[in-house]
């Protein structure tokens, strides 16, 4: 598999805390494969420490601790007009490529399952951007930075159309509830859609 003949599209997630948004169908506009999700903005609502689950989450190897959220889930999706392998990465700015942030007192992990290519279950890999060799899989996968979304069945999977329930649960530190005024937290995700050749 060369990796010349790489496609990229994006679709930008807006994660909020005390702002409503609207829910649209966001794609691609290239003319070619469409990255979608039914939801643009993923709205938290307020955070109150004690709705939220006190704990530590260890991500990648770093602990975190703090204050959780419930997990939001939605679904995204890839459709292409011919048989590809597809990828998904996601951009936003990072700690230490272990976590995606979450304010400058917090963390978000991200992880994927259902994963299904043209309406055949497969298995997720999390693998470095631009691997030729895609190996593993597993049910759900947690992607962290600089990873990408990859469909297995044995080896990697080619088709028309991918998709996958995302999962984002966000982590507040002690700190961040120690401000007096109301504060209203944004992070911004952008899915990129990678596609390569089916041979």
């Amino acid at each position: 598999m060369s990796l010349n003949n790489v496609q990229k599209y994006a679709l930008t997630i807006a994660l909020l805390c005390g702002v409503s948004g609207m829910p649209t169908l966001a794609h691609a506009d290239d003319g070619q494969c469409e990255m979608m999700s039914a939801v643009k903005t993923v709205d938290y609502g307020r955070y109150r420490k004690e709705d939220m689950q006190k704990g530590s989450a260890e991500h990648v190897g770093k602990v975190y601790n703090g204050y959780g959220s419930v997990t939001r889930e939605f679904q995204v999706s890839v459709l292409c007009p011919d048989t590809r392998k597809m990828r998904v990465s996601i951009s936003g700015a990072a700690r230490q490529n272990l976590a995606y942030r979450f304010t400058e007192s917090g963390a978000m992990k991200i992880a994927f399952k259902d994963g299904r290519v043209d309406g055949n279950a497969v298995q997720l890999a999390a693998v470095d951007i631009g691997a030729v060799a895609v190996q593993g899989g597993a049910s759900q996968v947690t992607l962290p930075p600089e990873k990408a979304l990859a469909a297995v069945n044995g080896t990697e999977v080619a088709g028309q159309q991918f998709t996958a329930t995302m999962m984002v649960t966000t982590y507040l530190s002690e700190k961040a509830f120690s401000v007096t005024n109301a504060t209203d937290f944004t992070e911004t995700l952008t899915l990129n859609a990678d596609t390569l050749p089916a041979q």
